[in-house]
């Protein structure tokens, strides 16, 4: 095997999960405004609870 396939099967034999011990760059998502929740006015101004309106 050459240096390329060997990297090549590396990738196709790793799994994420509990055992993965490497880092990723991977940043946590951030939201620009705060989330809905169920009983909370709809945003789109119908005042309505949005379990009733937008979130079904």
């Amino acid at each position: 095997m050459n240096e390329e396939t060997k990297k090549e099967a590396e990738v196709e034999e790793h799994v994420h999960g509990p055992g993965c011990n490497h880092s990723h760059d991977i940043k946590p998502v951030v939201r620009a405004t705060p989330k809905l929740g169920r009983n909370d006015p709809c945003s789109c101004g119908s005042e309505k609870k949005f379990k009733k309106c937008c979130g079904k």
